[in-house]
């Protein structure tokens, strides 16, 4: 059983309020059911992907299906996200707010989730028809780190990050450590001078190498955050080293 055929029976409605409140929701056009508004969100980075409309059977549906599937206003029909183009948003967390009257999506996106083919409907599109991410806090830790497990898997074997992986984790764990001790040092001296450049450059570099470690141990940020999540209001750890 994959992991979104799992998750199929395990969508439920989370958050404020019970159950949606259906006589806030309006009907577009005479003769298509009433809709209220879903919100996508990447689970992972935080990105705000789209907003669409949900009707009580598309609803029902995305509970069913573990993906999302809104009313298209437009053709007066179902529409399962990624039908056509493979890019699917598997909820991971259905949840509604406290007037019960919108909802959001915590998914996990197959793919652009924008027709443009960007990652999000809300990036803006330059002239080169090339597009300006629109990072929100560690969105781009979350890229990175896609861009990384991609070239591992051999997207591009002359990348550094191919090479570095194919060496083995030996050799990831030493890089690892070199990144840290110059982090450390170029701490001190930001601590002399009061210049953080060098130390935030190689703060990047560390956290590189740390990304490269958890993909050599076929892990993911999101197991490092769920240790900090099970921390959080949990009792003091004793302290065993004199600080």
């Amino acid at each position: 059983m994959s992991e979104n055929e799992k998750s199929r029976s395990e969508v439920l409605i989370e958050g404020a309020a019970v159950t949606p409140d259906w006589s806030k929701a309006i009907a577009f056009e005479p003769g298509q059911p009433p809709v209220l508004p879903l919100v996508c969100q990447d689970v992972h980075s935080g990105q705000v992907l789209m907003l669409g409309y949900v009707s009580q059977e598309s609803l029902a549906e995305s509970i069913s299906c573990g993906q999302v599937v809104f009313w298209s206003r437009s053709r007066a029909e179902l529409w399962k996200k990624g039908a056509t183009s493979g890019h699917f948003l598997n909820i991971r967390r259905l949840l509604l707010d406290c007037d019960g009257d919108t909802l959001l999506a915590l998914v996990e996106a197959q793919g652009p989730t924008c027709h443009r083919n960007s990652t999000t409907c809300f990036d803006a599109q330059t002239s080169a028809g090339e597009f300006a991410e629109t990072d929100v806090g560690w969105s781009v830790l979350s890229r990175l780190f896609t861009t990384m497990q991609e070239r591992a898997g051999g997207a591009d074997k002359e990348s550094y990050t191919y090479k570095l992986l194919q060496a083995g984790i030996d050799r990831v764990l030493r890089k690892l450590g070199e990144e840290s001790t110059e982090t450390i040092l170029a701490a001190k001296n930001t601590s002399i001078t009061g210049d953080a450049n060098e130390f935030l450059e190689e703060s990047a570099d560390l956290l590189y190498h740390w990304l490269a470690a958890l993909i050599a141990l076929e892990k993911k940020p999101a197991d490092v955050l769920n240790v900090l999540r099970s921390r959080e209001g949990g009792p003091r750890r004793p302290v065993t080293k004199k600080i």
